[in-house]
C-alpha cells in the first residue's frame, strides 16, 4: 500500500471512530444523593458538614457554601465574613481555591452572593434558572479543581476504585502515540459521583475518558480516538485534576460497561518516557438523579481546514430537553485554537457562558445546587472555535498535536435525557 493510500485508510478509520465517540444524541434514566466526593451545604457562619470522605470543616463556609468530597475543593458561600476555612485535607486532596471578596454577578442577570466568601471560597453568582449565572471560572485542564501533585493515591475500596495505565507503555524521544486502555466496571454497575486524575508530568498531551462497551478488560490498543460517550478529560500533566457531580446526582455505569482511557502521549524529551495515567472513579451514594454529558457533534470538526498562515472559525449547537439542569460546561481543543466560546441561547437572547483562550486551561462554567442553569423548551447551546495557523501547511481535524485540531464543547446535566448536537 503506498503512503497516500495508507493515510486515506487511517483518516477514514479515525473519522469512523470519532463519529462513534462524538455521537449526536444520548439518553439515560432518572434516579439519588451525595457521591463520595459530593458536596455538602455549609451553615451560615458555622461549621459546614462534609460529604463522605470530604474535608474537615473549620468555622465556616457561609450559606450556600459547599465542601466538596473526597479530597476536593472547599467552596465558600455568602457568609458576611469567612471563617477559618477547612481543616486538614484528606489524602489526595487539593488546597482550597482562593476566592475574591463577595460574589460575582452571573452573566445571566443573577446577583452576586454578597459578602465575603468563607476562607478558600469561590465567588458564586446567583442567577436564576432562566439565566446563566454560576461561576465562570478558569478551568483546570477540563476539571473543576486542580493542584500540583507527584502522584495520585487510590481511594478506599468503599469509596471507589483506581485505574492505572500499564507500566509497559514507553514513548521514544520525539515520538507521539495514541493508545486506548480498557477497564470493565467491576460488580453489577455503579453510579459515579466524581473523578480524580493524574498523569506523569510532561509525558502526555491529554487523555480522555469514554464510557463505552467492547475492548478486552485490561488491554491496550493503538487507537486514533476512543469510542462511546465522552465523560471526562484533562490536558494537565503533573497535576491532580478533579470533577464532582452535584449532591444527589450520579453518572450511571451499567454492568459490563467499559471505561476507556484514550491517551495521547507525546515525548518532547531526549530520553525514553514511561508515562503513567491514573484515574480514581468515586462512587455516588443515595442517588436521586442520573446525570449525562452533552458533547459536540462531528460536523464542525470535519469543517476544520485552517489555511497556511490563516485563520478559521467553525461552529455548532446542542439542544437538550426542557427542565435539564446544567452544572458544568467546558471545552477541548489543541494548541492552534485562539478563542472558543459556548453561548446559552434562550428566548432569542444569547449569553456567553464559557470563553477559552488557553487550550491547556480551558474556560469552565460551574453552577451550584442553588443556581443550576435550567433549560426551557427551545433553548440551545451554541459553540464556536477560532484557529490561527502559523504554519506553511493546512491544519485539519485529527489527533496529532503538531498539525491537527478539534472543536469540542462538553456540558453535564441532570436528569439524564436525550440530547442532539449538530
Amino acid at each position: 500500500m503506498n503512503r497516500s493510500m495508507k493515510l486515506t485508510v487511517e483518516r477514514t478509520t479515525y473519522l469512523a471512530a470519532f463519529a462513534l465517540a462524538a455521537g449526536c444524541s444520548g439518553a439515560a434514566t432518572p434516579g439519588d444523593t451525595t457521591g463520595v466526593g459530593g458536596s455538602a451545604v455549609g451553615n451560615p457562619g458555622g461549621a459546614g458538614p462534609t460529604g463522605a470522605g470530604g474535608t474537615t470543616a473549620g468555622p465556616g463556609p457561609g450559606a450556600g457554601g459547599q465542601l466538596s468530597g473526597t479530597g476536593a475543593t472547599a467552596v465558600g458561600g455568602a457568609a458576611p465574613s469567612g471563617g477559618a476555612g477547612p481543616g486538614p485535607l484528606p489524602s489526595g486532596g487539593t488546597p482550597p481555591i482562593p476566592g475574591a471578596g463577595g460574589g460575582a454577578p452571573g452573566p445571566g442577570g443573577g446577583t452576586g452572593a454578597g459578602g465575603g466568601p468563607g476562607a478558600g471560597g469561590v465567588p458564586a453568582g446567583n442567577g436564576g434558572s432562566a439565566g446563566a449565572g454560576g461561576d465562570p471560572s478558569v478551568g483546570c485542564g477540563q476539571g473543576t479543581f486542580c493542584s500540583p501533585a507527584d502522584d495520585l493515591a487510590p481511594p478506599d475500596a468503599a469509596d471507589g476504585f483506581q485505574i492505572v495505565s500499564p507500566s509497559s507503555i514507553s514513548v521514544a524521544p520525539g515520538q507521539e502515540q495514541f493508545l486506548c486502555y480498557y477497564k470493565t466496571i467491576p460488580g453489577s454497575g455503579t453510579d459515579v459521583g466524581g473523578f480524580r486524575s493524574w498523569m506523569t508530568k510532561g509525558a502526555s498531551h491529554h487523555f480522555i475518558v469514554f464510557q463505552g462497551s467492547g475492548g478486552i478488560d485490561g488491554s491496550v490498543q493503538s487507537c486514533a480516538f476512543g469510542s462511546g460517550a465522552w465523560i471526562y478529560a484533562t490536558s494537565k500533566s503533573g497535576m491532580l485534576v478533579g470533577m464532582d457531580m452535584p449532591p444527589t446526582v450520579g453518572l450511571p455505569f451499567g454492568a459490563g460497561t467499559s471505561i476507556v482511557l484514550n491517551m495521547h502521549l507525546v515525548n518532547t524529551g531526549v530520553t525514553v518516557g514511561k508515562p503513567v495515567v491514573k484515574l480514581n472513579v468515586l462512587y455516588a451514594k443515595d442517588v436521586k438523579f442520573k446525570a449525562a454529558a452533552a458533547y459536540s457533534a462531528l460536523s464542525p470538526n470535519l469543517q476544520i481546514n485552517v489555511p497556511p498562515l490563516g485563520t478559521q472559525t467553525v461552529s455548532g449547537s446542542c439542544s437538550v430537553p426542557a427542565g435539564s439542569k446544567f452544572f458544568l460546561w467546558t471545552t477541548h481543543t489543541h494548541k492552534f485554537a485562539t478563542n472558543v466560546d459556548v453561548n446559552y441561547v434562550s428566548g432569542g437572547q444569547s449569553t456567553k457562558i464559557v470563553n477559552t483562550t488557553d487550550w491547556e486551561s480551558p474556560g469552565t462554567h460551574i453552577w451550584g445546587p442553588t443556581d443550576f442553569l435550567t433549560t426551557k423548551a427551545g433553548d440551545s447551546f451554541r459553540y464556536s472555535c477560532t484557529y490561527k495557523n502559523p504554519n506553511t501547511f493546512a491544519v485539519t481535524f485529527g489527533e496529532t498535536a503538531a498539525s491537527n485540531e478539534m472543536c469540542m464543547a462538553i456540558g453535564y446535566f441532570f436528569p439524564a435525557g436525550a440530547f442532539s448536537c449538530i
